[in-house]
């Protein structure tokens, strides 16, 4: 067979691959919408498909690829979150009574105080109990929290102000517990109207309040949070006798406080009598002066390392660990790694534009403003994130990076799609999903070993957000078909010698 006629009917194959995609884009069932897609083959970059590859587009949590992937470079796999307990003293008491503040001091650990971090969901009452071991018996101080590490930037930039109840919207935080969240519960009625002592809040901390109020305007129960405080409002219609039992998690106004209050309840369980308040360092003047000492004994905490975290924000695309991944890539230390300058959303995004522009990603072809992609200002363009996920498939910790995103049939947000399909196990990507927003970035691996590195970014359709997902689906699917069907070898190649 020709070389001439190898490339005609290669050119024809790929004609034939283009000719199927938009097929199914422009198929008359399919939402109206506005695409933007890029296929290449992953070790020679040759473009398989493209549509709108060069146009920016929204892309959600697919946001999340780009800060994992930065902060992986520049903080490296085993980088760990310190948390420090600070006391007035370089050694416990005698006689069991603290003369001073109790500071818990953040290291910008976004899962301190959940089930994924390093001493679980009850790591403040662990860290209470060995201070009462220690003989603590009593504190003439507050318990003070510090968040200092961070510049005090609790939301994106353009995030809804009407999302900052759902847990989704978490306020970033140097210190932080349980996820900036607090969990509730609301009993099922059958006869009766809903009561205060009805709603469960948990951890059960007297930084939280809630109250049942009768409307008029609704048709269901809903529950909020009071703009810029921690009172949590459900609302009952004024017909309703009976309700469905509800549970959830809602964010807290001012995690720092939040977690100092539930550290003082802690000590206090713990048998350990606490004379002062809880309080955020910040809402402390002239702190320093005083009685007020910094000096004292220090015990650290560590977080997992960076490696277990970045699956946090890939599989599980949880907003809060991408926005303290920018905010740590942020921090700049001196050569006694104590912090010189704070970090601070500017600040990493800064790191990422030197990132790529290292690899040769010019500024003005993306808009990136926040971690985790809530905002609808980011801005990427297919053929850019195809870029960054070439580089790290050649970067020293591409498989650390690549376990992190979710594998599809098996875990993240990857859970449910491509099951029982030649793509089952083979996808590895993170998804991205607004209201009018679905996105996906990775690799893909064929049945037959062929890798593809992909993104499908798809904006602007007014409803019909299943549809979107599986012709997205289905795109990724005919491709892999595609790249397994093998062009005709020419004469002369080792298998067909002798025939």
């Amino acid at each position: 067979m020709s070389l001439l006629f190898l490339v005609f009917y290669q050119s024809r194959a790929e004609a034939d691959l283009v000719s199927d995609l938009d097929a199914i884009i422009d198929s008359p069932k399919t939402p109206a919408a506005l695409w933007g897609i890029r296929i290449e083959e992953s070790k020679s970059g040759k473009v398989l498909y493209s549509r709108n590859g060069d146009l920016p587009f929204v892309p959600a949590s697919v946001t999340k690829m780009v800060t994992t992937a930065v902060a992986l470079d520049r903080l490296g796999p085993d980088y760990t979150f310190t948390t420090h307990i600070q006391f007035p003293f370089h050694q416990f008491p005698g006689n069991g009574v603290v003369h001073g503040d109790l500071q818990i001091i953040g290291g910008g650990d976004p899962t301190l105080g959940i089930a994924e971090g390093a001493g679980g969901r009850k790591i403040l009452n662990q860290w209470a109990r060995q201070i009462a071991k220690e003989g603590v018996e009593r504190i003439k101080g507050d318990i003070v929290g510090v968040d200092s590490i961070f510049v005090d930037e609790p939301l994106g930039e353009g995030w809804a102000w009407d999302d900052e109840n759902y847990a989704f919207s978490a306020q970033a935080s140097g210190l932080t517990i349980h996820g900036g969240t607090v969990g509730y519960k609301i009993d099922k009625n059958s006869k009766q109207r809903l009561k205060k002592g009805q709603i469960h809040l948990y951890p059960k901390s007297d930084y939280l309040t809630a109250k049942v109020t009768v409307t008029e305007e609704s048709r269901q129960v809903k529950i909020g949070r009071k703009r810029g405080s921690n009172h949590f409002v459900v609302e009952v219609p004024k017909q309703m006798r009976r309700n469905p039992a509800m549970s959830g998690k809602m964010t807290v106004n001012n995690p720092t406080a939040y977690t100092a209050t539930l550290f003082r309840e802690a000590l206090e369980r713990a048998g350990i009598a606490v004379e002062g308040k809880a309080l955020d360092r910040d809402q402390i003047q002239n702190y320093q002066k005083g009685r007020r000492q910094a000096g004292g004994m220090v015990w650290t905490h560590h977080s997992k390392p960076l490696s277990e975290i970045l699956p946090l924000a890939n599989k599980r695309s949880i907003n809060l660990v991408a926005e303290h991944l920018l905010r740590a890539m942020g921090v700049r230390r001196n050569k006694a790694g104590e912090v010189s300058k704070r970090g601070s959303v500017g600040r990493g995004l800064q790191t990422i534009a030197q990132f790529m522009k290292r690899h040769k990603v010019k500024s003005y072809r993306y808009k990136m403003v926040d971690g985790s992609g809530l905002s609808r200002y980011n801005l990427f363009r297919p053929e850019d994130l195809n870029r960054l996920l070439r580089v790290m498939s050649q970067h020293p910790e591409a498989e650390v990076y690549r376990q992190s995103l979710a594998q599809s049939g098996k875990d993240g947000t990857l859970t449910w799609r491509f099951r029982e399909t030649p793509l089952e196990g083979r996808v590895w990507g993170k998804t991205g999903t607004l209201s009018s927003i679905q996105a996906i970035a990775g690799y893909l691996k064929s049945p037959k070993g062929q890798e593809l590195t992909f993104t499908i970014m798809v904006n602007n359709y007014a409803s019909g957000s299943r549809k979107i997902r599986n012709r997205v689906d289905r795109l990724l699917l005919k491709t892999a078909e595609w790249v397994d069907k093998s062009p005709p070898k020419r004469s002369g190649d080792k298998s067909r010698k002798g025939k």
